[in-house]
């Protein structure tokens, strides 16, 4: 893919400026004062977005993960919904003139994903042409903005010609794959990163238009999955951003230590002009041979009812264990926990069932035993050892802070061969619940996935 910007880039930098910055000699042209008492006669229009809360115009976005984690391929993926207004991954994507610099993937491999995207919605590729630029970047040098020894991080001419190239196609938003290819200033130079990203947001209008850098995290990073900040680098690649993505690997926690679910997760970690606390979740179908996903819960009202269901179920699915004269053991590890053994009944929903769903599962046991929906208690096995179990607690029990609720005690030590009788060794009272330091902490890491 033979174009001006990869033959002006292809030179490198020689192509740089020699001299000072473009407008270095120039004053500073600042916009006048915003007219207050013009703007006060006005309704204000809402933030404008391409996609609603997650890609805002007028501004940059920052997509990172570590490498191989398939951020190239949901990026293109996004840009071919953005050129035909479709959605992505249930997200409503307003129609773009959408410019996107491969400096990863060539087109071979491009081509490859691109088909199999329009496969899997019924497009026709050609139609994508009228709205859809990519260049093919790899093995071309691709610095936008270099040190210069005279003047410091300045603009190259592949910049210029990057310039020249969305004013004659109209692109509105610019996809850049990746950010270390384009950048050649230090990414932990706060001032640095602002002065790229303000560079690029020159170049897109900023009624219609955003820039989407597409990064990778270090090591560190990766390996803190979904509690990492989700970037590497100065605190200028959060700040300069108006919203940042973070995709990761989805884990859960066995027994064995972490394992992965098969399944990518993209959160929205931070976003000025929306709400912030969502995340698609992306799971591989083997028919498209590409990452396809879903918003999870669009609402807070969305999530505490699948909540509030989720919780129910488990109360729902204990009652129809004990009804049976079997009981739940408390458990977090092990080969017989809580999760395992209800997860064999028809009552616990769908949602907290499988590998990946044990830490939600075990952060709603959390939140029941904290109201007093449910207690721990024990059992004489066969062979005399005590075991803890889960059970609900009697109806006339469930007031918080009621006289029963404060004296009501029950054995908490399992696997104990020394144990007689049950012994009292944990209470439910005003204040709280407080079980043995064992199952205290089965339950502590289990609701923290250590």
């Amino acid at each position: 893919m033979s174009s001006p910007l990869a033959d002006a880039m292809q030179a490198g930098m020689e192509y740089i400026e020699p001299g000072a910055p473009e407008g270095a000699d120039e004053a500073p042209s600042w916009p006048p004062a915003l007219d207050l008492s013009e703007m006060a006669t006005r309704e204000p229009a809402p933030p404008s977005m391409i996609i609603p809360d997650w890609l805002p115009c007028g501004y940059a976005t920052l997509l990172a993960g570590h490498g191989g984690v398939s951020k190239s391929s949901n990026a293109l993926h996004l840009a071919a919904c953005s050129a035909l207004g479709e959605p992505f991954c249930g997200l409503e994507v307003k129609q773009r003139r959408v410019l996107y610099l491969s400096c990863e993937d060539r087109e071979n491999v491009l081509h490859w994903r691109l088909r199999r995207i329009c496969d899997y919605h019924g497009w026709d590729m050609a139609a994508l042409s009228e709205r859809l630029d990519i260049l093919d970047l790899v093995g071309h040098d691709t610095l936008l903005m270099a040190p210069n020894p005279s003047t410091g991080l300045c603009t190259t001419h592949a910049y210029a010609v990057l310039r020249e190239r969305i004013r004659t196609t109209g692109a509105e938003l610019l996809i850049v794959d990746g950010v270390a290819d384009a950048f050649g200033g230090n990414e932990n130079s706060r001032s640095e990163v602002k002065k790229f990203v303000n560079a690029l947001l020159a170049l897109i209008p900023e009624a219609t238009g955003a820039v989407l850098l597409i990064a990778h995290v270090n090591k560190p990073t990766a390996q803190a999955g979904g509690n990492s900040e989700g970037y590497s680098g100065s605190t200028g690649w959060h700040n300069s951003v108006r919203a940042r993505w973070y995709l990761y690997p989805e884990t859960e926690r066995t027994d064995e230590g972490t394992a992965s679910t098969g399944r990518l997760r993209l959160d929205l970690q931070k976003a000025n002009l929306g709400r912030s606390d969502q995340s698609i979740v992306l799971g591989w179908d083997d028919n498209a041979q590409l990452f396809t996903g879903h918003l999870e819960s669009s609402s807070e009202f969305d999530r505490r009812q699948q909540e509030q269901e989720e919780q129910q179920g488990i109360l729902t699915a204990i009652r129809e264990i004990t009804a049976a004269g079997d009981y739940v053991p408390a458990a977090a590890q092990g080969p017989r926990t809580a999760h395992h053994v209800l997860s064999a009944t028809e009552s616990l929903p769908e949602t907290l069932r499988g590998k990946a769903a044990r830490r939600r599962f075990w952060r709603h046991i959390e939140s029941l035993r904290r109201i007093g929906e449910i207690r721990e208690g024990s059992i004489r096995r066969a062979n005399r050892h005590t075991a803890a179990t889960l059970e609900l607690k009697p109806a006339q029990d469930k007031g918080a802070g009621s006289a029963s609720d404060a004296s009501i005690e029950y054995d908490a030590a399992p696997n104990n061969p020394t144990q007689g009788a049950p012994a009292p060794n944990a209470s439910y009272s005003a204040g709280g619940y407080r079980g043995s330091a064992r199952a205290q902490t089965n339950y502590r890491r289990a609701r923290d996935g250590e």
